[in-house]
């Protein structure tokens, strides 16, 4: 085996799981904080009980947030958007 190969073939492959899950919950807080107009921190984003999940994995099926009557979406507004962060 070639010595560029070493460090791919590692024991524990899934070394660099927690540094993405981490990365990724800093941009789901960004996204809440600019929102929000909210301080969110680690614990806050991991207790809010939001779901980021389709409700069903179908190419038919309804987006969670729907547009108006016009076609329009509700637009998030720091200060009036909330989260349920305790």
């Amino acid at each position: 085996m070639t010595s560029c190969l070493q460090p791919l073939l590692r024991e524990n492959m899934f070394w660099d799981a927690e540094y993405g899950a981490k990365s990724t919950l800093t941009g789901i807080i960004g996204r809440m904080a600019t929102y929000s107009g909210e301080v969110i921190d680690f614990e806050k984003a991991l207790n809010s009980g939001i779901d980021l999940m389709p409700k069903n994995y179908s190419f038919d099926a309804d987006p969670l947030i729907m547009p108006d009557a016009n076609g329009m979406y509700a637009i998030a507004t720091p200060g009036r958007t909330r989260y349920n962060v305790s």
